[in-house]
């Protein structure tokens, strides 16, 4: 165990002081968007909640005048998960082509979806799709806090890609931590990491909701219990593979893939038996106790988003394992 833990094994004590302080800065930035995004993704979902409900009842003018209506939380994801992608960017980079492609690209994203966002809400409000800038319902300042969102990132995008065009040096950052993907893989690389993220914000988000509304009495303790533990598994696989596997180097990874793997598995097998061992006892628990946390997802206990968040870390795990073997025998 305490071969895994060495600093020897690790990119980040082998870097020079200023990096150092620079990396530190670009995790923390790494923490602080992914926040911003789950909390931004379970508020588009809420929204996207809301659509399929009124389009389930035949109200399909009221599904679009919602909509319209929420269209700056939809917008306001996009910006934090391009600002997340940014920051995973400059700390995952391959080289400095990619980097510098990575915050040239990210940062007009942002931008634009800022500068789209802002003139939304404006001529929304002309329009009158807002009676005001200050409606008060989601949030106590929506839709002006959309504006002021989008400000913030957008200056953030600009940013990103004048650092890009090095019209200021004294922020230099350059630090290659991952090996190149080949191309032929990179699509289905990137799909996957994408749909897991996206689990991860889920899980995230659903995770830090559920501790203030999840029902833990009427019956409902263990179903609940587990509930919220295969939430915080998932989202803590995707910290693990962040900040501890990608920061590794390149010869460890294959050293160390393989016992990660079965350490996974056994955590997410174990976690997997006692979430359905507490859904056997409790059938209704995911419409009961999940309904609160996101209506769309566990209306009539359909339980689609607990099992894509139980079988994520699983499926991790194994190909993880499968990596680890093959990287074995090609040694």
């Amino acid at each position: 165990m305490k071969k895994f833990f060495d600093k020897e094994n690790f990119v980040f004590p082998s870097l020079d002081k200023n990096v150092k302080k620079k990396s530190l800065f670009v995790s923390i930035y790494i923490i602080a968007t992914f926040i911003l995004s789950a909390f931004a993704f379970i508020h588009m979902l809420y929204a996207f909640s809301e659509c399929i409900g009124s389009i389930t009842c035949g109200s399909f003018d009221v599904a679009l005048r919602d909509l319209l209506r929420d269209l700056p939380l939809f917008l306001s994801f996009f910006m934090s998960m391009w600002a997340l992608l940014l920051g995973h960017g400059l700390f995952r980079n391959e080289s400095r082509e990619r980097y510098e492609k990575s915050c040239i690209k990210n940062g007009i994203a942002i931008a634009a979806f800022a500068v789209f966002n802002i003139l939304y809400v404006i001529v929304g409000r002309i329009a009158g799709i807002y009676v005001s800038f200050v409606e008060s319902n989601p949030f106590p300042l929506f839709p002006l806090d959309s504006i002021i969102y989008s400000l913030v990132f957008g200056a953030l995008g600009v940013f990103a890609v004048l650092y890009k065009l090095n019209l200021n040096k004294k922020f230099e950052y350059v630090l290659p931590s991952r090996g190149p993907i080949a191309k032929k893989a990179r699509f289905v690389y990137c799909f996957f990491v994408a749909i897991w993220s996206l689990i991860a914000l889920f899980s995230c988000s659903d995770f830090l909701y559920g501790l203030f509304i999840i029902d833990f009495i009427h019956g409902y303790f263990f179903y609940s219990l587990m509930f919220l533990l295969v939430l915080l598994v998932n989202a803590l696989f995707i910290a693990v593979w962040e900040f501890y596997f990608n920061e590794l180097k390149e010869d460890k990874k294959k050293e160390f893939m393989l016992p990660l793997g079965i350490c996974g598995i056994a955590i997410s097998g174990l976690v997997t038996i006692l979430y359905f061992v507490a859904l056997g006892l409790n059938l209704d628990g995911p419409s009961n106790v999940g309904f609160g946390v996101l209506p769309v997802a566990f209306a009539a206990s359909v339980n689609i988003a607990t099992l894509l968040v139980v079988f994520t870390p699983v499926i991790v795990s194994i190909t993880c394992i499968i990596k680890g073997i093959l990287a074995r025998k090609s040694q």
